[in-house]
């Protein structure tokens, strides 16, 4: 797809999910599971027995998905709903999973009640891993599709290229957190050169590399917001959707910087920002970046070439 493609991707797919709830979001779940995992098996519920706890099991990776997309968020419920169905899950098909997934449709993230609730989860059943399926999974498993495929779920897409300026929902706390701290440092440390030897691995042009170094300080600012989340698979989560949004980019070209822009609209929508808010998606960008999560890790020993410009 191209940029302006997955933009109207996010754009039609938060005005999908605004309007379903209950078993409609759970069908819409189930279809665009079944499209993009062959051994996914949409459980549907049995008469008394119910869905012992399952509203979707994925055979290959052991994992039980439970939804829930009330049209009014209440934590309480919320609590109700994980606890029912992990009992359940547990007492009626502990031996068809090792991973608990609750899916949800909430704009903004995980609600900070089911953060707790998978924190504790963790913690009370070491045996099992427990994770999130949110907006940002619909939007990773539609881009990966054809696009008749996606106009099946969203409808047609529009005949012309759109501006569309949407912030990557799960990164406003995030932006607004670096927003708020994110300040002119007197002193700046020196930049680190594995980065550096990363750019020039990845052939970044000298003005590419020039704003990544500028974005370099402030990375600090990502890691404590991350140590400060309820949600403990948050930032690998965030993480995973970078990598499979990089290597889907990877694919169709191999310009480091028309990939870095790419990723950078990914986060702000293929609209223009202004330029604090371009420079707090470049430091969420290089956060992941010397995370090894995006881009290419030179081998160990490489050097560049002798004549190659890089950057001081």
């Amino acid at each position: 797809m191209e940029l302006w493609e997955r933009s109207s991707v996010r754009f039609m797919l938060h005005a999908k999910l605004d309007d379903l709830h209950g078993e409609a979001f759970e069908e819409f779940f189930h279809r665009v599971m079944c499209v993009s995992e062959p051994g996914f098996l949409n459980v549907r519920t049995a008469g008394r027995r119910g869905d012992q706890g399952a509203d979707g099991l994925l055979l290959s990776d052991r994992k039980l998905y439970a939804c829930y997309a009330p049209q009014t968020v209440t934590p309480a419920k919320i609590a109700d709903k994980f606890g029912s169905d992990l009992f359940k899950a547990l007492e009626q098909r502990k031996n068809e999973f090792h991973t608990f997934v609750f899916v949800h449709s909430d704009r903004r993230g995980i609600h900070p009640e089911v953060a707790s609730l998978l924190a504790g989860a963790r913690t009370n059943y070491p045996e099992l891993t427990f994770e999130n399926f949110g907006r940002t999974h619909f939007y990773t498993r539609l881009c990966r599709m054809e696009r008749w495929q996606v106009e099946d779920f969203l409808g047609p897409f529009p005949a012309a290229p759109v501006a569309v300026s949407v912030v990557l929902d799960e990164l406003i706390p995030l932006l607004d957190h670096l927003a708020a701290f994110r300040r002119p440092f007197e002193d700046l440390p020196a930049i680190p050169r594995p980065p550096l030897t990363k750019m020039d691995y990845n052939g970044f042009s000298w003005d590419v590399r020039h704003r990544l170094c500028l974005a370099l300080p402030y990375v600090k600012h990502v890691e404590e917001y991350y140590r400060g989340r309820l949600d403990p698979n948050e930032r690998d989560e965030v993480a995973a959707g970078f990598r499979a949004h990089y290597e889907t980019i990877a694919r169709t070209s191999a310009d480091a910087d028309e990939i870095l822009w790419q990723l950078e609209r990914h986060i702000l929508g293929n609209a223009s920002q202004r330029s604090p808010m371009e420079l707090n998606a470049l430091v969420v960008l290089m956060y992941y970046f010397e995370e090894c999560e995006i881009f290419k890790v030179p081998p160990a020993g490489w050097a560049p070439e002798t004549g190659v410009e890089v950057l001081a």
